[in-house]
């Protein structure tokens, strides 16, 4: 038995009618004749088309809705927004275990999964006896750039795609980090530290980590290809991690989102977020403070490739068809492509318009990163 659980406050239901259809598919592919679809949402009742349309779809599964006052509106990625989705995943996942399932998907609510995804990442969870407690179909990020899926540690928990030292750093900067370093990290007794050592310490300690910030607005040396061979190296982001793999792989990753990842029991079990304060996403807070420290291991497959429909950077009512797939032709097939589209979900009424052009638009000062673009 399989649960599917979705949470969606009001502003984020723009892509679920057409989520409810893939997952139609992606459950008639696999031939899974029951499960339950589990949707958390706000009190705005704006889930009630969707629960309805389940209830279309897939006669025969059992629809639970979940409504509760979780605050809609905050600023993306900030304390009080994850704190918000960390809430409603808690209360989906919370009643996946009270259910007699065996494996728990979950999907982000702007997510369109394909259709061959559920029976592949059933499949790769029942490799080698279950080497796998995790797997996830890798779809691109909300920016529209990297592919999710990659290298990480527990100190860093997505590695750089490409380091300090392969990249074109001017000499000034690479000065000024080298000196704030030796300041920062020199042999001081802390029991004898004066308060202006401390407040001296802390100061450029802010002023080290300002600069590594802004490290990635310098360009690398090279595409990946060049940089490996000044040394091979763990990438953070998907794309650099493994460069053109593609159709047919199933890859060990370090971190995954929750945007479509199936999870067996015991993963299910230990996606608790109990000491999660909203710093970072709570995707990688379960990954690294509670699946890492129990060996569970994580597979993304770049077989099955989601999209990933994202708003406009400066138009918060367009909404852009992030399509993932494979290259058809010549040296490169089977390589991970990523084209924009004008997303329309085909709900009924709908109507074209000329300003829905797929188009993804970026403030000057939120640029994609050089190593994004690289494809």
């Amino acid at each position: 038995m399989i649960a599917i659980t979705i949470c969606a406050t009001k502003s984020y239901t723009y892509a679920m009618t057409a989520q409810a259809r893939r997952i139609q598919c992606a459950v008639n592919y696999a031939q899974i004749d029951k499960g339950i679809i589990i949707l958390v949402s706000d009190e705005s009742k704006s889930i009630d088309k969707i629960a309805n349309l389940y209830k279309e779809l897939l006669p025969k599964w059992e629809i639970n809705r979940i409504e509760r006052k979780f605050q809609d509106g905050h600023e993306n990625y900030q304390e009080n927004a994850q704190l918000t989705i960390s809430q409603m995943r808690t209360a989906a996942f919370s009643c996946a275990r009270s259910l007699d399932i065996d494996y728990c998907l979950s999907l982000d609510s702007d997510v369109l999964p394909p259709i061959n995804s559920i029976q592949c990442m059933l499949w790769a969870l029942q490799f080698d006896n279950g080497y796998y407690s995790i797997s996830t179909c890798t779809y691109p990020s909300q920016g529209g750039g990297g592919f999710l899926g990659g290298r990480g540690t527990i100190y860093r928990q997505i590695l750089p795609d490409f380091y300090e030292d392969e990249r074109e750093i001017p000499e000034t900067t690479v000065s000024e980090m080298k000196e704030l370093r030796e300041k920062v990290f020199k042999s001081i007794d802390p029991r004898k530290i004066t308060p202006e050592e401390q407040k001296e310490l802390e100061q450029n300690t802010k002023s080290l980590q300002e600069l590594e910030k802004g490290l990635d607005k310098y360009p690398p040396k090279g595409n990946v290809w060049k940089v490996n061979t000044m040394g091979w190296r763990k990438r953070g982001w998907l794309d650099n991690a493994y460069p053109a793999i593609g159709k047919g792989a199933l890859l060990p990753s370090d971190w995954c989102g929750f945007g479509c990842t199936l999870m067996n029991k015991n993963a299910l079990n230990m996606a608790i977020f109990d000491g999660y304060a909203g710093k970072g996403t709570e995707d990688l807070y379960i990954v690294w403070n509670r699946w890492y420290s129990q060996n569970l291991k994580i597979c993304v497959l770049t077989h099955c490739l989601c999209d990933h429909i994202i708003r406009d950077k400066t138009n918060p009512n367009k909404y852009i068809h992030c399509q993932s797939y494979h290259e058809t032709e010549g040296e490169c097939v089977g390589h991970i492509r990523l084209r924009y589209l004008p997303f329309y979900p085909q709900d009924i009424g709908e109507k074209y318009n000329p300003e829905n052009d797929g188009k993804l638009n970026y403030p000057e000062t939120q640029k994609p990163k050089e190593e994004t673009k690289e494809k």
